[in-house]
């Protein structure tokens, strides 16, 4: 998830900086035939690590989540009603020349996911949408590992981390994807993180970051950087090291 709620009915809300994405989700119980029809259930839902995160918060007991994301006005009406109706407070810039992200997410018998990725505006988030006035009354600043693969979105990643240091406010990241990060190498992804409290990586993920192959040591080798690290490991739990 996101990183935790903070705790307590004083501890203040959890904001969550991230990606906002219509997924069209195929679900296809064949392998797929090159060159010719495959069937499948086909969903278009709202989605993105970003705004899950959010959901998933509010549906595990946190009572004030904010989202801030950029989506295209095409689709931005229908994202925020989808986001108020499940008790997130959205804050989205709505951009004018991109359309918002779009995910087509092929699903197979065995639940395995392949993504096919349009970032539309979501790494358009750019520094005129940050604001550290964004922090006032949060408690725990999430940030969607997304946002640290394009150059405009990654400085505001870096802006919201520095505002949240500045006012000792915890910051949890969860880097998304490691098709991304080796396209954009470790060495940039974790420069980028630098300062953040808690890092929530998959087994791959963890892998690339530190390129140690066995996930545990990968764990601890992460840990070295940031005080608690959380590799996730699908259906056998998560590995927890902490400093």
């Amino acid at each position: 998830m996101s990183g935790g709620c903070p705790a307590g009915g004083d501890a203040g809300a959890l904001l969550i900086v991230g990606d906002v994405v219509t997924d069209v989700v195929a679900r296809h119980r064949t392998p797929l035939t090159h060159g010719t029809d495959t069937a499948a259930e086909i969903r278009t839902l709202p989605g993105g690590a970003g705004a899950n995160a959010a959901c998933w918060a509010v549906a595990t007991g946190c009572a004030d989540v904010r989202l801030l994301g950029r989506v295209g006005a095409d689709a931005a009406g229908w994202h925020e009603e989808r986001l108020r109706a499940a008790g997130v407070r959205p804050l989205l810039v709505v951009d004018d020349e991109a359309a918002t992200a779009t995910v087509v997410s092929l699903v197979d018998a065995f639940a395995e996911r392949t993504f096919l990725t349009d970032s539309g505006a979501v790494l358009r988030l750019c520094a005129a949408d940050w604001s550290d006035s964004l922090l006032d009354g949060v408690g725990r600043l999430h940030i969607s590992g997304y946002l640290f693969f394009a150059a405009t979105s990654r400085q505001v990643a870096r802006a919201a981390v520095e505002s949240a240091r500045a006012r000792d406010i915890p910051v949890s990241v969860d880097p998304a994807s490691a098709g991304f990060i080796a396209n954009l190498g470790a060495k940039v992804f974790l420069a980028a993180a630098d300062g953040v409290h808690v890092l929530l990586p998959n087994t791959d993920e963890a892998r690339l970051l530190t390129g140690v192959p066995d996930a545990e040591k990968a764990a601890a080798e992460l840990s070295r950087r940031f005080p608690l690290v959380v590799v996730t490991l699908g259906p056998d739990g998560a590995l927890v090291a902490a400093d």
